[in-house]
């Protein structure tokens, strides 16, 4: 969309919704910047190993999980 577009679709919107555009356009421009300064990080964006299938987890990863919760379970509120 061309700016002279978007500026005559913004002239379309009643004058007492301009408020709730300039805070979207702020919102907008936040989220560029964000996004910019993510970009321009060195850390990589995933783990190479883990997004290529190289590291696998066991698969009795929760065998342990009852164990754990009964350690727990002192702490938690009572549900009955």
């Amino acid at each position: 969309m061309s700016l002279a577009t978007l500026q005559k679709k913004i002239s379309t919107f009643p004058e007492e919704y301009f408020d709730e555009i300039d805070n979207f356009l702020n919102l907008l421009e936040f989220k560029v910047k964000a996004l910019s300064a993510i970009e321009k990080q060195d850390a990589p964006k995933i783990i190479p190993g883990l997004a290529k299938g190289k590291w696998k987890y066991p698969k009795d990863i929760n065998a342990f999980d009852n164990e754990v919760a009964e350690d727990f379970k002192e702490y938690m509120p009572s549900t009955t």
